[in-house]
């Protein structure tokens, strides 16, 4: 029977050696928010789509505030001409107005597609970037910091990769 306890005993130790041999596996964390926002390509990348962006809702605004000035017009009309004339007017601007909403959604749709492309395209070009930092520094598990409930500061390696993606990657294509 004390044969038996002591090696239960011997045996439990061996399972927890074995546990804390492989505890010493690094595990990381990253915000790949604040790499995709803080780097020079991230940022680059970010401001032209951006930009792309702002000048087609420009331009809806000011087409957006044209079709409110046409209305304005074809209703100040009302007294001073047929209703019948008000009602073709203002159904050949509906028909105007639906295309232009169409090709609006249709367009709106495009800069989705084209934003996600081109931060996808990003993320394939920093991957390597990253997988060579953690085969270098023997990390066996990288994890996103949104999900993250508490680890220690020292396990994130944010700055790190900011600073070799700025090193290794001065721009990229926008598709």
């Amino acid at each position: 029977m004390i044969k038996l306890k002591n090696s239960l005993f011997i045996i439990f130790f061996l399972f927890l050696s074995i546990g804390s041999l492989s505890a010493k596996d690094k595990v990381a964390y990253i915000d790949i928010d604040y790499i995709l926002n803080n780097t020079l390509v991230g940022k680059s990348t970010l401001n032209s789509l951006k930009k792309n962006e702002e000048l087609k809702i420009n331009k809806y605004k000011s087409s957006d505030k044209n079709f409110k000035e046409k209305e304005s017009k074809i209703l100040a009309k009302k007294n001073l001409v047929s209703k019948e004339e008000i009602t073709k007017e203002l159904k050949s601007l509906q028909l105007e107005f639906e295309k232009y909403r169409n090709n609006k959604v249709k367009e709106v749709e495009e800069l989705k597609v084209k934003r996600n492309r081109n931060i996808v395209n990003l993320l394939n070009q920093i991957n390597p970037i990253i997988e060579k930092y953690m085969a270098e520094n023997s990390i066996y598990m990288l994890i996103d910091k949104k999900n993250v409930f508490i680890a220690n500061k020292n396990s994130d390696i944010t700055e790190n990769l900011i600073e070799l993606i700025d090193n290794q990657i001065k721009s990229i294509e926008i598709k």
